[in-house]
């Protein structure tokens, strides 16, 4: 029975279930940590390049002539901010 541990509200389990459970959980705590962290910096991204394109339409009506060249500017920095939002993401999976 030395190999057995009881459990606050439960049946006894052997020490190898415990410590696999353990694991699970850690493995468990990683994945969410890591799921997390991709969606803060999605939503940061989406946050950025929201501005962008309010900075862009401002800009757009003080400057109507610019309007090709602004969104041109802002499209491009929109695609290097996405391309570095799923570069993270494929750097934590």
């Amino acid at each position: 029975m030395s190999e057995l541990m009881r459990r606050p509200a439960g049946m006894p389990v052997s020490r190898q279930v415990h410590r696999e459970l353990r694991q699970v959980a850690g493995a468990l705590h990683i994945e969410q940590a890591r799921t997390r962290a991709i969606s803060a910096v999605a939503e940061h991204a989406l946050a950025e390049v929201a501005f962008l394109k309010n900075t862009q339409m401002e800009l757009e009506k003080a400057c109507p002539d610019a309007a090709e060249a602004l969104a041109l500017i802002a499209n491009t920095a929109a695609g290097a901010i996405a391309k570095q939002v799923h570069r993270f993401g494929n750097d934590l999976a």
